[in-house]
């Protein structure tokens, strides 16, 4: 069983921040071959959902809120550990960042990049794309957007 929960950064503990940037690290930059420098620098200002199973962290993903320049919702670095994949975290994911924003965003945009081949995913929960297919670190990315 699977347990979500959302945090500022600054309450993130040192060790759910240094599990969150393993994880980050091990599928984005490891396992998908794409030397990149992760940590961003806007970590601080995200809102970070962990899920965790069993005390080890098997999913993530972070939230920008939206601001007076740019009125909708960004998310990104969704991410489900090698261990915990097929367990349908992924979507359980999406299902709480959707549930949050209607209660904390309610009739705001939502957006993300998402890599191209997750394109019919994000459908799934009522995304659009947008824009052309472009490449980021060298995958195949797409803008999607769903109107809360």
């Amino acid at each position: 069983m699977i347990h979500f929960n959302w945090y500022q950064f600054s309450d993130l503990t040192v060790e759910q921040l240094y599990a969150v940037l393993m994880l980050r690290c091990d599928i984005f930059v490891v396992e998908q071959h794409c030397p990149y420098l992760d940590p961003d620098g806007k970590d601080s200002y995200a809102y970070h959902l962990l899920g965790i199973e069993d005390g080890v962290l098997a999913a993530y993903i972070r939230l920008f809120a939206p601001t007076e320049i740019e009125n909708y919702v960004v998310f990104g670095r969704v991410v489900t550990a090698r261990t915990a994949r097929g367990k349908g975290y992924g979507k359980q994911l999406l299902q709480e960042l959707l549930r949050y924003c209607e209660y904390h965003f309610p009739g705001v945009a939502i957006q993300c990049s998402a890599q191209f081949y997750l394109k019919k995913f994000y459908e799934s929960f009522g995304f659009v794309a947008y824009g052309d297919v472009y490449e980021e670190d060298g995958i195949p990315h797409i803008g999607m957007q769903k109107v809360n």
